[in-house]
């Protein structure tokens, strides 16, 4: 998936995303489908419950690659943020 997004920001000319934490925490979250239900049972325990944003059991969520194709193309190729199709701003 992240070859596609990738892809999409080189054939719009803009860099690829690199390193993809701060990415993802700054503005790709808005692309990822947050799990806020169950859980992940095992030896004997609850385990962990996914709860509203980052969990140990789904992470920041589940991707939308039409909301991150769109995020991703919100950027400009010197690293500013701008508003755009993907900005729920």
């Amino acid at each position: 998936m992240v070859s596609l997004l990738n892809d999409a920001r080189i054939a719009a000319g803009l860099p690829s995303l690199g390193f993809l934490n701060p990415w993802l925490y700054a503005e790709g979250f808005k692309g990822l489908n947050d799990i806020v239900g169950g859980n992940n049972p095992g030896c004997g325990t609850d385990g962990f419950k996914a709860i509203k944003g980052w969990d140990p059991v789904t992470g920041l969520g589940t991707p939308n690659f039409g909301l991150l194709k769109d995020l991703a193309l919100c950027e400009t190729a010197d690293g500013d943020r701008t508003k755009g199709k993907g900005s729920r701003d």
